[in-house]
């Protein structure tokens, strides 16, 4: 699709108190969007507008929980009466939580698919009557690498986004020749503080999968798709289009690390007591873009990139020669 001016838009942004949220709503801003921002933590809610407005860029703040229909509507309403329309609504909102399938809480696994799938949903059904008396919007979803991938102890979270973009890719075909778009970003492993609010069953600190990368990735990626919709787009290579054509040419290799070592790789050496995390009331602490885990330095991920390359490289070899060799 041609590129989209956006400058004097108007994006609501959910889960905006810190991580992507937060800093999609800062690229935005600064690209030219009019900001209606939101989250359940009113305090952090108020510091990111602050900030905004110390720069010029136009937001309010409406607190709200995306698992009650009625602060999901109070958003878009306030929204609306401020600004007089929604031109693109930014679905970020999002928890998990650490354990093994069997024995997470049940509560757990329906409360991640009640903010990470139905949140998405019912933010999207809110904004839908508006876009389609206009002809015309955009729904741009924070997907992950685990809506097209999986990762041990992390079971409900990869199902809730499976979910979540099934869901997206037969909205899209749902609205074809309406004027909306439906967009999605897969987001690696980034330093945001869901790590730093996560339950865990395992008493030790949660972390992302290395490499990890800093959220303005994930957020400059954002504003790419605002400019241009109507695409699901990866924004960086070693965790992202390499994995995704690794899983698909050699799928043993990512189950064979993943199996057995993924477990350790998601564990911090530091103790922490945390069995409900912010999945039913948020955490104060955890403001911003930033969280306790920083960004891969670059040299390590061009490090393992060639580490990458060379054992496909090696793949393709075994692969050609047994080939060879069948003939």
């Amino acid at each position: 699709m041609a590129r989209q001016d956006l400058m004097g838009k108007v994006a609501i942004v959910t889960g905006a108190s810190s991580g992507v949220g937060w800093q999609s709503a800062v690229r935005l801003g600064e690209a030219g969007v009019k900001l209606c921002v939101t989250a359940r933590r009113v305090e952090a809610l108020e510091k990111l507008r602050l900030q905004l407005l110390e720069r010029g860029i136009e937001c309010i703040a409406v607190p709200g929980d995306v698992t009650i229909q009625g602060d999901v509507d109070q958003v878009v309403r306030e929204c609306l009466a401020h600004y007089g329309r929604v031109d693109i609504l930014v679905n970020d909102a999002g928890v998990q939580s650490y354990g093994l399938f069997d024995e997470l809480p049940w509560e757990h696994i329906t409360r991640i698919f009640d903010i990470n799938c139905f949140g998405f949903m019912r933010f999207a059904r809110a904004v839908l009557p508006h876009f389609r008396a206009r002809g015309s919007g955009h729904i741009l979803n924070i997907q992950s690498m685990l809506s097209k991938g999986s990762a041990p102890l992390l079971s409900a979270y990869s199902a809730s986004k499976h979910a979540t973009l099934g869901w997206a890719k037969s909205l899209e075909l749902e609205l074809m020749g309406t004027g909306i778009q439906v967009s999605n970003v897969l987001v690696p492993s980034v330093d945001s503080n869901m790590f730093a609010h996560a339950p865990t069953m395992f008493g030790l600190a949660p972390k992302p999968v290395p490499p990890t990368y800093d959220v303005d990735v994930v957020a400059r990626a954002v504003v790419r798709c605002a400019m241009r919709p109507g695409r699901t787009i990866v924004p960086v290579f070693l965790q992202g289009k390499l994995m995704l054509w690794l899983n698909e040419l050699f799928p043993w290799v990512g189950k064979a690390i993943m199996g057995q070592w993924g477990a350790r790789m998601q564990m911090r050496e530091e103790p922490v007591t945390r069995p409900e995390g912010n999945l039913f009331h948020a955490i104060p602490q955890g403001v911003g873009p930033h969280g306790p885990v920083p960004p891969t330095p670059l040299w390590k991920r061009i490090s393992a990139t060639a580490g990458l390359a060379a054992l496909v490289g090696g793949l393709v070899l075994s692969v050609a020669g047994l080939a060879r060799a069948a003939r």
